[in-house]
């Protein structure tokens, strides 16, 4: 027969028992974690109106890997590269060598623009709670962004007869003297909601992100107007894992 003691005894044990199980972790917090997002983006473009019209944006997305530190409580502190693919299009005039053009605004030919761009960014972030003890937490983050003109190709069409008139490789640079104007500035902003394994401490999260471009770009080839600056912001949306 079981005691009255060894009955209290297990009936005391119990609530304790299920106290550490329901605290008990599988990994180890980590001061560092590793962020990898990817998503689609959509540009928003504003071009020189004197010499263009027309101006739209075409299919972009991008990726991003970060490092993100936790300095204290429900801050955070983090930098990663990021990549972005970009199109746009819009009409401007063609200056064929030799010829004597009169600025009608007639804008008889098409560019596309694509562009491949790298990022540093360097952000700070607060949280709604603790990610270590609540599994549903959202965040607000922002700051500073390093932009960079990896590659940009240019294609001419004629709207008259779908002539190609230039494909290939062309000089975009920034506005400004910074390292030649191949580097730029930008800031952005990121809100989200982020999904927390408590055993892990890794998660997944899901965001909306803003990055306003400080500087215009300027494309120019010799068959081009001498002002083609354009001024660029990027709406994006990303799935991410945290680990």
């Amino acid at each position: 027969m079981i005691s009255r003691n060894t009955y209290i005894g297990i009936l005391c044990f119990i609530p304790f028992f299920i106290f550490c199980q329901s605290h008990k972790k599988t990994g180890v917090p980590k001061n560092v974690y590793t962020k990898v997002t990817i998503g689609p983006a959509i540009g928003f473009y504003s071009n020189n109106n004197f010499h263009t019209s027309n101006t739209r944006q075409g299919k972009a997305f991008y990726g991003d890997v970060t490092e993100e530190a936790h300095i204290i409580d429900n801050l955070y502190a983090s930098a990663g590269l990021e990549y972005q693919y970009s199109t746009l299009s819009f009409n401007s005039y063609y200056m064929a060598p030799g010829y004597q053009y009169l600025y009608n605004q007639k804008y008889d030919f098409n560019y596309t623009l694509t562009m491949q761009e790298a990022r540093l960014n360097v952000l700070m972030r607060m949280t709604t709670g603790t990610e270590l003890t609540k599994p549903l937490t959202a965040y607000i983050e922002g700051g500073y962004v390093l932009r960079y003109l990896m590659n940009t190709n240019l294609k001419v069409t004629s709207d008259l007869n779908n002539q190609v008139l230039f494909d290939g490789s062309t000089h975009a640079d920034f506005e400004g003297k910074t390292l030649k104007n191949s580097f730029s500035s930008g800031v952005k902003v990121n809100a989200g909601i982020q999904h927390n394994f408590l055993r892990s401490h890794h998660a997944w999260y899901i965001q909306v992100s803003y990055m306003q471009g400080l500087a215009r770009f300027l494309v120019h080839e010799s068959f081009t107007p001498a002002s083609i600056y354009i001024k660029t912001s990027y709406l994006q949306l990303g799935l991410g894992f945290k680990f």
